[in-house]
């Protein structure tokens, strides 16, 4: 069978040293190139006008569903871009036959439950665990992606969660070689999916048969249409955060008034207005951190946040309960409360979102950081 080839320029310029395509003994190989030199993920055929940079957060990234928090699942390799994009990454050899709709459909429930489930604490802690190994810190590591000495690191993983929350993820299939089939179904998934980028990334591994024995690896994007890419940038609050008008812009004049309200209140007190992609956060700036109690969404959904500081084993039950009994929320997740705003409710809601300012604030007052090792 005929085998591609790629070819070095030998030392003397004269010659030329052929390298023939060979498969990957394991997947584990790969993965471990991956996660060594995750510029393998090629950044500037992904975006040519801005390449992609990457931070490992971790490999065999525990995804959890409602039933497990530690993780039901394992994703290959979790990385985020300069833009906190969480980037997801499985590995499959072309010789495996499951790298087709099993795979797509594997990949899918990862994105569908790591952005519900994950916690912003536990992805820092997954990559500082990851920086730590390598012998640096995990603010160095972000400093060193932004290109930024004096990056806002705290700013930066804000935008991580609000990527997460609003969905603004990327799905990358790692291959070998692409099946046919595996390539239609993700350049389908791209063109379809305003928010989430899916690519198919081949890295094929080239070797000499010499006694030097040689090796390249040249990697290639799959899967990513002119039509695919121009769509996603003309939806270009894709990167940058959307604002107040253009935000109530999106909202019927009853959930208008009710989030202009929302803002206003929040801004009045001080707290932190962190504006994402679509929505917006309400924070409160805490001695050790600051952590996220409320969400909105246009055009009609309000969101209760069991951020960290909130998940005490005595006071979330008792909080939960009052909140559910409102008859507004459901539950989404071990740590969120979702609301729809209804014009039939918005005098109930205005109610429920003092009440919750109410509780912050006592909280807020009592609250004492907790020593290390706690």
């Amino acid at each position: 069978m005929h085998k591609s080839k790629i070819f070095l320029i030998g030392e003397d310029q004269d010659s030329l040293v052929a390298l023939e395509e060979t498969g990957y003994v394991t997947e584990n190989v790969l993965q471990e190139f991956l996660a060594e030199y995750p510029d393998l993920l090629p950044g500037d055929q992904i975006d040519p006008e801005n390449p992609r940079r990457w931070l490992l957060v971790a490999r065999e990234m525990g995804v959890p569903d409602d039933t497990s928090e530690t993780g039901r699942w394992s994703l290959d390799h979790l990385f985020l871009d300069q833009d906190g994009i969480p980037t997801f990454v499985e590995c499959k050899r072309a010789s495996d036959t499951r790298a087709r709709r099993e795979v797509v459909a594997q990949m899918l429930d990862y994105a569908a439950n790591g952005t519900e489930y994950w916690s912003m604490d536990r992805l820092r802690q997954a990559a500082a665990e990851t920086a730590e190994s390598r012998g640096a810190s995990l603010d160095e590591e972000v400093a060193s992606l932004l290109d930024d000495e004096t990056a806002d690191i705290e700013g930066y993983w804000e935008g991580v969660e609000a990527n997460l929350r609003e969905h603004q993820v990327r799905l990358v299939f790692v291959a070998d070689s692409t099946p046919r089939e595996l390539r239609r179904l993700v350049e389908f998934l791209n063109e379809e999916m305003a928010h989430v980028e899916v690519l198919a990334v081949e890295i094929k591994q080239f070797q000499g048969t010499g006694r030097r024995g040689q090796k390249a690896l040249a990697p290639r994007v799959v899967g990513l249409t002119e039509s695919a890419r121009s769509r996603k940038e003309s939806a270009s609050s894709y990167r940058r955060p959307t604002t107040r008008h253009e935000f109530l812009a999106k909202c019927p004049p009853g959930t208008r008034g009710f989030f202009g309200r929302m803002l206003d209140l929040a801004k009045e007190i001080g707290y932190i207005i962190y504006w994402g992609k679509v929505g917006f956060s309400v924070r409160v700036g805490l001695p050790d951190g600051r952590a996220t109690f409320a969400y909105g969404f246009p055009p009609r959904c309000f969101e209760f946040y069991f951020d960290w500081w909130l998940r005490d084993e005595e006071e979330a039950p008792a909080l939960r309960e009052r909140l559910m009994a409102y008859g507004v929320f459901r539950e989404r997740g071990n740590w969120t409360l979702t609301a729809t705003l209804a014009e039939d409710n918005l005098e109930q809601m205005n109610a429920i979102y003092d009440f919750i300012l109410e509780e912050i604030g006592k909280l807020t007052e009592s609250y004492e950081p907790q020593a290390m090792g706690d």
